[in-house]
């Protein structure tokens, strides 16, 4: 995408930050059941808090440590952030994080590179420098290395400690999403369809609009259509239905394309804005001619003021709204025969 929404995710607060990371745990039920966000005055090194299984801190758990900082996370900070986490577990209030990230937007120093580009160097580098960054840094009293946080460390596999900047943080799997809904992102284009992409025969999806313009187009005609082959073939209405099926296609293509980034409902708030603009003047002109009908919903849709952040950014074409009436059709909600 042409937009650089790392740069919204530096100009974050550091609470802002936390919240967005939460939220972004939040939407991914499928592989965190349940969440956590301790409040920084009993945080022991967790920020926000992703749960793999409802046994919470006696099972399975990813921590996100966020690091909103205007300089590069240094090693001072990154040395500490790790030994609140041995330290507190030590302690008896939870296991190690199967997955321990640090969200530092602005990137990290180069020492701290060379570590996470060699986990198995991180332990030793931790208890090598404990007493200068750990003993009087985590608490208000010293936090020595005690054999225990020792033995702990040098077990942990610190392949699973990740670094995160805004760059990375964004094209986490539904982060768009979120941050679509809490930051008002520009969601971008969807795919095009073009008419030469219409394929000759339908999908099996189409074929209940597809009847209906057929019935549609041969009354106005004033002769029936056989079938669809047979529409194709005539100069007038051939071209029509193909404009038909193009904006129906595109309308799909719209919904795929954005179930990725976006929150369902923003979706289908199209739908709803399209169906409440054209669904009065659908009604009132069912007693006429089926045809000056559907050609009155297209030009009626295309004018349709779409609500949300698709509408916002003016996401939504003419041909997707036109495309949602023909979708319409296919379900009964608004047939044109």
């Amino acid at each position: 995408m042409p937009f650089q929404e790392d740069r919204l995710i530096l100009n974050l607060s550091d609470a802002e930050l936390e919240d967005l990371v939460k939220k972004w745990i939040a939407r991914l039920k499928r592989t965190y059941p349940d969440f956590d966000q301790p409040s920084a005055s009993a945080d022991m090194g967790r920020d926000a808090v992703g749960f793999l299984s409802e046994r919470r801190y006696e099972g399975e758990w990813h921590n996100y440590q966020c690091k909103q900082l205007l300089s590069p996370l240094g090693i001072g900070a990154f040395v500490l952030e790790l030994g609140k986490i041995f330290h507190y577990h030590c302690a008896g209030h939870f296991t190690l994080p199967t997955k321990y990230v640090f969200v530092a937007p602005n990137s990290c120093t180069g020492t701290v590179t060379s570590l996470t580009d060699l986990p198995s160097t991180i332990g030793p580098y931790l208890i090598a420098h404990w007493d200068a960054y750990c003993l009087k840094g985590i608490s208000s009293t010293p936090s020595p290395l005690t054999d225990k946080i020792r033995s702990a460390i040098t077990s942990y596999d610190f392949s699973k400690v990740k670094l995160w900047k805004a760059k990375k943080l964004v094209e986490q799997p539904e982060m768009r999403t979120v941050m679509a809904e809490i930051m008002d992102i520009d969601p971008g284009e969807a795919p095009k369809v073009e008419d030469h992409d219409v394929p000759g025969m339908p999908y099996d999806h189409e074929v209940p609009y597809i009847a209906q313009l057929v019935e549609v187009f041969g009354e106005h005609r004033g002769t029936k259509f056989a079938d669809l082959a047979d529409v194709n073939g005539d100069l007038r209405y051939g071209t029509q239905m193909v404009t038909a099926r193009r904006r129906y296609l595109e309308h799909r293509a719209f919904g795929l394309h954005f179930r990725d980034s976006l929150f369902e409902k923003h979706i289908l708030q199209v739908d709803k804005d399209v169906a409440d603009g054209v669904i009065d003047r659908y009604h009132q002109m069912s007693a006429g001619s089926s045809y000056d009908r559907l050609t009155e919903i297209m030009s009626e849709a295309s004018k349709v003021v779409v609500s949300g952040p698709l509408g916002k950014h003016n996401r939504v074409t003419p041909g997707v709204k036109q495309g949602a009436c023909h979708h319409f059709a296919n379900t009964g909600k608004m047939p044109w025969k």
